[in-house]
């Protein structure tokens, strides 16, 4: 099993660090109240969301993929993705309340997609601007929720 694990770390890791998120949301979920399927109280799709950032991050841990071998650029690639990512949450998490959802969707997808070498600076910027567009879309628009969508 241990051997399992190593052969696999960045998806285990990813997957733990997944449940890790979903779990969190699950416990502030539970603050508020969840109604019923026909009336949705305000923690209903909070504790939903957890609920399937756990099945995803278990998804994750059982069908990992074996490692690609490891050297001195590989572990550079690994080292470069760890800091975008972690840098692209601090970004989120510091400029939601100052700028809005979609600037701040927008900085941290795009830091997300550079974590891989193999993606440009213009797929980057298209994944960024078209996923905020669509959280835009999806929570402002059709589920209404009162979030600042821009400064």
């Amino acid at each position: 099993m241990l051997d399992y694990l190593k052969s696999r770390r960045e998806d285990v890791i990813a997957g733990l660090v997944t449940i890790g998120v979903g779990i969190f949301i699950l416990t502030e979920a539970f603050d508020y109240r969840l109604g019923t399927l026909t009336r949705m109280g305000p923690g209903y799709f909070p504790m939903l969301l957890g609920v399937i950032m756990c099945l995803l991050g278990c998804i994750l841990v059982l069908f990992s993929e074996p490692d690609a071998p490891q050297g001195a650029t590989a572990d550079r690639t690994v080292k470069r993705g760890v800091i975008l990512v972690t840098v692209a949450f601090l970004a989120f998490a510091l400029l939601i309340e100052r700028v809005g959802m979609v600037p701040s969707v927008t900085v941290a997808v795009f830091l997300s997609a550079l974590s891989n070498r193999s993606t440009s600076w213009l797929t980057a910027a298209i994944l960024a601007v078209g996923t905020a567009a669509a959280c835009w879309l999806i929570f402002s628009l059709l589920l209404g929720l009162q979030m600042k969508a821009f400064w």
